[in-house]
């Protein structure tokens, strides 16, 4: 049995950073007693959001990752000297507090072993991690000695699990929204001297009369006046 510490920045970014789903530029922005919560990008550049702990006394750590896109919370657990064939299958009993321990069957891979549960089960697994003390990994199958991991911190570094998954969801949606074209200017405006309003439009030219009918009679032109002196004279 070994209890667990907090871990230095560097060395937990260096275990975190080695997972298979990450890349190396795992980032650790928050610290909460025993647990540091991270941000990283898988190998396919997707974001993660998660948390761990790491023990200095020989290396061990474990590791609570999210990735946008997925259903599932993966838990890391790793350890310095571990020489697991890939693919192994290996049992795990993770007991949280005094609840009922749960029975996972993980897979190991070199240095580690990985493991599952959906959202639903995380909401009861998240209620036990944040009311507890303590949590305790077991190993049946092998020789490892069990793992009791310190839970000083932990509620405030699941509140910090989850609003870094809110974030993450909003900026993706945020990216994926179409996004309207937009111009440096408003109405194009009149030019000086120019009237308010538009010319009217010139008057359309008369309909052409039907085929056959007589077009027609022009208006009598209006009577000019007399010129003077040019009426009819007394006594003609």
């Amino acid at each position: 049995m070994h209890f667990w510490h907090p871990g230095a920045v560097m060395a937990v970014a260096a275990t975190l950073a080695v997972s298979p789903a990450a890349r190396a530029d795992t980032t650790i922005y928050y610290h909460s007693g025993n647990w540091d919560a991270f941000e990283a990008t898988s190998t396919g550049g997707q974001p993660i959001c998660g948390i761990g702990s790491h023990n200095l006394a020989d290396g061990s750590s474990l590791a609570l990752r999210f990735q946008l896109g997925g259903a599932n919370v993966t838990f890391t657990a790793s350890k310095p000297g571990w020489q697991i064939p890939d693919g192994t299958a290996v049992p795990v009993v993770m007991q949280v507090g005094l609840s009922e321990p749960w029975t996972v069957q993980a897979i190991g891979n070199g240095d580690r072993v990985e493991w599952s549960l959906d959202t639903n089960t995380m909401q009861r697994f998240d209620a036990q991690f944040r009311g507890a003390s303590s949590m305790t990994l077991t190993f049946p199958s092998g020789t490892e000695p069990p793992w009791v991991i310190g839970l000083l911190g932990s509620s405030a570094i699941r509140n910090a699990m989850g609003r870094c998954i809110r974030d993450m969801r909003r900026r993706a949606n945020t990216a994926a929204t179409p996004q309207s074209t937009t111009q440096p200017f408003g109405a194009v405006p009149t030019a000086p001297g120019a009237p308010a309003n538009p010319a009217a439009p010139a008057n359309p030219a008369a309909p052409a009369p039907p085929a056959g009918a007589a077009a027609p009679a022009a208006p009598p032109s209006p009577a000019m006046p007399a010129a003077p002196g040019a009426g009819p004279r007394p006594g003609g």
